[in-house]
């Protein structure tokens, strides 16, 4: 991965610009057999686990915070087809280990019974990586029964509404269809998905098929949001070596005894990020050896919050670096601007949003029960 970072910080403008990845990124990716590291090995896949797949989606992001992202979830959704029943699988890794897929819930569309499936209708945002995707997997909701539906892209009409601040180039377009029917092979109680115990960890030994959803799924942006802030560091200790500072007599900003304690502050901020990180991905890779998977609310509270601090820590790093950057960087052909943008959108996500994590892990550390399911949190 780290030989891709200088071609993905030169495509970094150009994937900000055609809101999505770069074709030649996307070629030299697939190239490294990046999108089948969660794919089990009966499919052809590597079956690796949860350690690998964060240290990657930290080392993308020190290249193209958007790439990272998209790629995280690319590979996180081969993994989720995973866990459908074998009728399922059989189509989607019909054509190789690497099927690749957008998801979104947000908002979960309707679905109706029918013979021999679903119809369902509804428009969903936040398809990070659809313009890329072959397949679709969209929560439709069916009386009091969630339900993911599996469909290809190519039935859906894709909105081009995605225009942010940051994480541009992601391209996370909305989908949108009125009575797409889903046959009952490609349709499956979200409950049943979201499980340790899913219909594909009865096929599959691999570990990481064992595990609840909702662990991987908090993962990516955390992950991004470390390799982002490590990014910056990188880039304000090489600025400091060679930028005068107005209105002060140094030679150079890295002379200054303020720009110094600065820079400690915030390559502290950096470092403990990577240990909250560290942790996170510490709980939850113990769990591996039991049969089912489950965690504690207490386990649970512990690395959501680890995960949420490291985010928090992450932003700081950058928001201090940005603040003794100067002017110039804020020019949209620096790096560093990009990076404040797309963390400051990364900190917005479910996985990263202070509020709620602070309440439900204070609780589950109080031992007082969380009060959302645990597949939510």
């Amino acid at each position: 991965m780290d030989a891709l970072l200088p071609r993905l910080r030169e495509r970094a403008a150009e994937a900000e610009e055609i809101r999505r990845i770069p074709e030649a990124t996307m070629a030299e990716l697939k190239a490294t057999g990046v999108f089948q590291m969660l794919a089990p090995k009966a499919v052809g896949g590597f079956g690796m686990g949860l350690e690998t797949y964060v240290e990657v989606v930290r080392r993308l992001a020190r290249g193209c915070v958007s790439t990272a992202w998209s790629v995280g979830h690319l590979v996180e959704h081969v993994w989720m087809l995973a866990r459908w029943p074998q009728e399922a699988q059989d189509e989607v890794f019909a054509h190789g280990p690497a099927p690749l897929a957008a998801a979104t819930g947000a908002p979960p569309g309707k679905a109706e019974k029918v013979p021999g499936g679903f119809t369902i209708s509804g428009r969903w945002s936040f398809a990070s990586g659809v313009m890329h995707s072959e397949w679709a997997l969209l929560a439709v909701q069916h009386g009091d029964v969630r339900l993911q539906c599996l469909v290809p892209v190519s039935d859906l009409e894709l909105l081009d509404i995605w225009h942010t601040a940051g994480l541009r180039g992601t391209g996370s377009n909305d989908l949108r269809t009125e009575n797409l029917f889903v046959p009952a092979h490609r349709a499956l109680e979200w409950n049943l998905l979201a499980a340790a115990d899913n219909p594909g960890s009865r096929i599959h030994p691999d570990p990481s098929i064992h595990t609840p959803m909702a662990t991987f799924l908090n993962m990516v942006a955390p992950a991004a949001a470390l390799g982002s802030a490590e990014h910056a560091i990188d880039v304000f200790q090489e600025l400091m070596k060679v930028r005068k500072v107005k209105q002060t007599t140094q030679a150079r900003q890295a002379d200054s005894p303020l720009a110094q304690a600065r820079f400690s502050q915030a390559y502290g901020q950096v470092a403990t990020a990577r240990l909250h990180w560290q942790e996170a991905v510490r709980v939850v890779s113990s769990s591996y050896d039991r049969r089912p998977v489950a965690f504690t609310d207490e386990e649970r509270a512990r690395y959501r919050l680890s995960l949420g601090l490291s985010g928090a820590a992450s932003a700081e790093a950058v928001r201090l670096v940005l603040t003794g950057s100067g002017g110039s960087v804020h020019r949209l052909t620096h790096p560093l601007q990009r990076i404040q943008r797309d963390v400051n959108v990364l900190l917005n996500h479910a996985s990263l949003t202070m509020d709620p994590i602070l309440e439900q892990a204070g609780r589950g550390l109080l031992d007082l029960g969380l009060s959302i399911p645990a597949e939510q949190f």
